[in-house]
């Protein structure tokens, strides 16, 4: 039996959570860490800046509204300590534009290069017992409808 079975159903990280936009409030805001912040010790010494803002007046330093608690901070970090928790919050994590090239000229660069011609069929191999880890085992399923028609049940 696959373990996907056993594995309790994950939420979508990226749904609305108790009317919460899940890209207000990542792990990295309640952290006050940029996602390309490098180096251990770094990373250490921000999150123990942070617990020290939030213990010693935590209403100053809210994220996006919302007061921060001792936990939140804990919670935050233990996220991005996890290798998952870290890919979820830098996928949520809107990063600024970096300067160069405006999108526009690029555009018009890459329009005048012709597309590579393609050397024959591309073969693309599949190990069916890893793909079968990756997907969970059949079970039926019940969609509830959005709306209904008036006078259809």
């Amino acid at each position: 039996m696959s373990s996907a079975v056993n594995e309790p159903a994950r939420e979508n990280p990226w749904a609305w959570q108790s009317g919460r936009n899940p890209y207000r409030g990542t792990a990295f805001q309640i952290l006050d860490l940029a996602p390309d912040l490098a180096g251990r010790a770094a990373i250490k010494a921000r999150v123990r800046k942070r617990r020290q803002r939030i213990a010693r007046g935590a209403d100053r330093f809210p994220v996006h509204g919302r007061v921060l608690a001792p936990a939140d901070v804990n919670a935050a970090e233990e996220t991005l300590a996890d290798p998952a928790g870290r890919l979820s919050a830098e996928l949520l994590t809107h990063r600024p534009e970096r300067p160069g090239a405006d999108p526009a000229e690029l555009a018009e660069e890459f329009a005048e290069f012709d597309p590579p011609e393609a050397s024959g069929p591309v073969r693309i191999g599949i190990d069916r017992r890893v793909l079968a880890g990756l997907v969970p085992a059949p079970a039926p399923r019940e969609f509830v409808p959005l709306w209904t028609e008036e006078g259809a049940h």
